[in-house]
């Protein structure tokens, strides 16, 4: 393990790296201070870090613009940001352009830090599997002119999609990169997703990208993600959707949410999910990160693109297997057996847990081990002060779908708040 600290406190550094060493003991570890620019620089032009933790905000510097430059490369490692509490909405920022986490500067012990330098790790690793797997072939072909341009920096002025003014790019993806973008007649700032169209001869990709369209556009609830045009620019298929400026509930969780406020959260994704459901839709890959938060802090899920029609006998899997994430699939996904409405409330309880908790469901297993404790680990304890919330965490993680809630409709009725 490699390791870049750039942090204007020396002793943050020295603690942060001494943590780090404690967990990866054959570590190697440069630490920088931010005025040493060209420095950090140079060592991560080398290649070979496996996380880059960096102070934000970055003295002197627009650190959104920083990290959105340096994970440009994609071979850039996973970049952790370091930021004082109260830094939420500047992270979340940092976070749509490319920022794998967050970590609060102060009040870091060793196993948060590990656990959460873990995560980053796990997940710039599933991305770059995932990615591979999906065929994007810019390792092996030339691209086509439209792909070249695609992938450049946006400028304010370029107009990938008629109608529409792109302002900057805040994320990517295996099959798609994202951008922020002003619809011209009435300047709406939203979110514009472009299916990457070197996939465009993948019609199992193609149609899951129309699919989340439709799915979407059929539900009309406040807590589920706008969609406000989808269609195809060129070679590039596009969905235009609302846009959240009250970022991810990940980055709520890091900062650690009240008892009351996680069960607000928690009946709020419930009537969410009840809209859903009751269209015979399943989300199937619900987490943190696809619950986000409109400005005035009402929650919405997004990222239908592994959802299912229930009435529809089509899947758009390869063999049936979901790519869902694995901190949050359900017994019967994992084990893959049909899942209905009941699997989204597993996944729910696990986020549940985790915010009433502060650390994640099994948290101390590794991803083999994980998928067997959804399937037949004990249920988790909360502590005594949470106790109150047991009998719910018992109905919703429960490993036989029979014995959960059987209903979104059922849980928001227990625990509105």
């Amino acid at each position: 393990m490699h390791f870049l600290i750039v942090d204007e406190s020396p002793e943050l550094r020295t603690a942060l790296g001494i943590m780090l060493c404690a967990r990866w003991p054959d570590a190697d570890l440069d630490l920088f201070d931010p005025s040493e620019r060209p420095a950090f620089q140079a060592a991560l032009a080398k290649g070979g870090v496996s996380a880059l933790l960096l102070q934000a905000p970055f003295p002197g510097e627009d650190v959104v613009a920083l990290i959105r430059a340096i994970c440009r490369d994609p071979k850039a490692p996973p970049v952790l940001l370091l930021a004082e509490k109260g830094s939420e909405e500047l992270a979340v920022r940092a976070m749509k352009a490319g920022a794998a986490d967050f970590l609060p500067r102060r009040g870091l012990t060793r196993a948060l830090l590990g656990r959460l330098v873990e995560d980053a790790l796990a997940e710039h690793e599933a991305h770059a599997r995932v990615s591979a797997e999906q065929g994007t072939r810019e390792k092996t072909t030339t691209l086509p002119m439209d792909a070249r341009e695609l992938r450049g920096a946006a400028r304010g002025d370029e107009q990938l999609v008629p109608g529409y003014r792109i302002l900057g790019q805040i994320g990517e993806g295996g099959m798609s990169r994202v951008y922020l973008a002003e619809r011209e007649h009435d300047r709406l700032e939203l979110v514009l997703k472009l299916l990457d169209p070197t996939l465009w001869e993948d019609k199992t990709f193609l149609q899951r990208f129309v699919q989340e369209y439709k799915i979407v556009a059929a539900l009309q609830n406040e807590h589920v993600a706008r969609i406000y045009d989808q269609g195809f620019a060129g070679r590039h298929p596009y969905i235009a959707m609302e846009y959240f400026p009250g970022g991810h509930l990940r980055a709520r969780m890091q900062s650690g949410i009240a008892p009351l406020e996680a069960a607000r959260i928690t009946a709020q994704i419930a009537r969410a999910l009840d809209a859903i459901h009751g269209h015979n839709i399943v989300h199937r890959d619900l987490k943190p990160q696809n619950i986000l938060f409109r400005a005035d802090g009402r929650p919405a899920i997004v990222d239908f693109g592994l959802a299912k029609d229930l009435m529809s006998d089509a899947d758009l899997t390869r063999g049936g297997v979901v790519y869902a994430t694995a901190r949050y699939m359900s017994p019967e996904q994992v084990l893959r057996l049909p899942a209905d409405a009941r699997s989204d409330l597993y996944s729910l309880g696990a986020i549940f847990y985790e915010m009433l908790a502060g650390r994640r469901l099994y948290e101390e297993y590794t991803d083999a081990e994980l998928l067997r404790m959804h399937v037949s680990g004990p249920l988790p304890r909360l502590p005594k002060p949470l106790a109150g919330f047991q009998p719910v965490i018992d109905r919703l993680l429960a490993k036989r779908p029979e014995d959960r809630f059987q209903s979104a409709r059922e849980l928001f009725a227990t625990i509105a708040v």
